[in-house]
């Protein structure tokens, strides 16, 4: 049978890098963040579902979701935010569903979900287990500000909109630290798809 793992942190922390490997290593990648955007395209159910919960307000002149628009309306009220996400998350959740089939179909052992918000949309229900990338508070408050060129009150805040890393990892099966160096973190990684298909 094949596994679902769900791949999660928090922001700067890392995930992507260790996604990234895991491809290099031929693990198939199912990525809640490309689904998202393509889910809500021009045209796509999800486009729609958003503009009949958000009006028109949120489109750029030729009609495209104008994604900066539609940020700040939900970031910083939580209310608009969780109306976002309960609208375009059966979008989501199909999706996944469906690539996962895919990949099971096409004899795949081993799949990874690569979710930032797994715990936050309640995605770790629907994987067999969790791995968490984490990093130590002062790592990842300077990786941020440094990646989106922040000040440290917008990184912080940022960070603030996430559950807390702490709360991911005591939920979590696996832990990859990632606050070392990247040699460091793939040994971890390589140890851990090892004993996972072993």
């Amino acid at each position: 049978m094949t596994k679902l793992i769900g791949l999660t942190g928090g922001i700067a922390t890392g995930k992507s890098a260790v996604s990234s490997y895991l491809k290099e290593n031929q693990v198939p990648i199912i990525d809640a963040d490309l689904i998202t955007h393509q889910v809500e395209k021009k045209g796509q159910g999800g486009f729609n579902a958003i503009v009949d919960q958000f009006g028109k307000r949120i489109l750029t002149k030729d009609g495209q979701l104008d994604r900066k628009k539609l940020g700040r309306l939900v970031f910083n009220h939580s209310a608009e935010l969780k109306k976002l996400v309960r609208t375009i998350d059966p979008f989501i959740r199909l999706e996944i569903t469906k690539q996962f089939e895919q990949r099971t179909g096409a004899g795949a052992d081993l799949v990874i979900l690569d979710a930032p918000t797994l715990f936050e949309n309640g995605y770790a229900h629907i994987v067999d287990e969790v791995v968490v990338v984490y990093c130590d508070p002062v790592t990842q408050l300077h990786r941020l500000m440094v990646r989106n060129q922040l000040n440290i009150s917008q990184a912080s805040q940022r960070i603030k909109n996430q559950w807390p890393l702490q709360t991911k990892c005591d939920l979590a099966d696996t832990i990859i630290y990632n606050s070392g160096t990247i040699a460091q973190t793939r040994l971890q990684v390589d140890e851990w798809l090892a004993a996972e298909t072993n």
